[in-house]
């Protein structure tokens, strides 16, 4: 998640995102969080070649989130979820309610995506407000 230092905008220091890599996520009983300086996109390597049938997504201060999956044999990374609010301007300028956690069920994903098996998975956060 692109994460501010507060309410000023200044990025976080790199050691907080050294703290904090993208591959946490596949790893929730060591906190599960990803943390960067910034707007920003990250892949990480799912364990196998298989279906998504949910996503709970843990934010932390990114107003949207876009969720795309590939296959390491090659090809266009394809649009899981679309990019779904987490925030809103007003909530994102006031700090309030950065941390949120949602659950998107079958019914949000893209459907035909979701049924094929993938092991890459990239996720796209912004926070255009802050």
């Amino acid at each position: 998640r692109p994460q501010s230092g507060g309410t000023g905008g200044s990025p976080l220091p790199a050691a907080l995102s050294q703290r904090h890599p993208a591959q946490n996520l596949l790893q929730p009983e060591a906190g599960g969080r990803w943390r960067s300086a910034g707007d920003g996109e990250k892949q990480i390597s799912l364990p196998g070649d298989r279906p998504i049938h949910s996503l709970h997504i843990g934010n932390d201060g990114s107003a949207f989130v876009e969720v795309l999956v590939g296959a390491a044999a090659g090809g266009e990374f394809q649009v899981l979820l679309p990019s779904a609010a987490f925030l809103t301007p007003q909530q994102s300028r006031a700090g309030e309610g950065l941390r949120r956690l949602r659950l998107f069920g079958p019914q949000a994903l893209v459907k035909g995506v979701a049924e094929r098996g993938w092991d890459r998975l990239r996720l796209v956060c912004s926070q255009p407000y802050c």
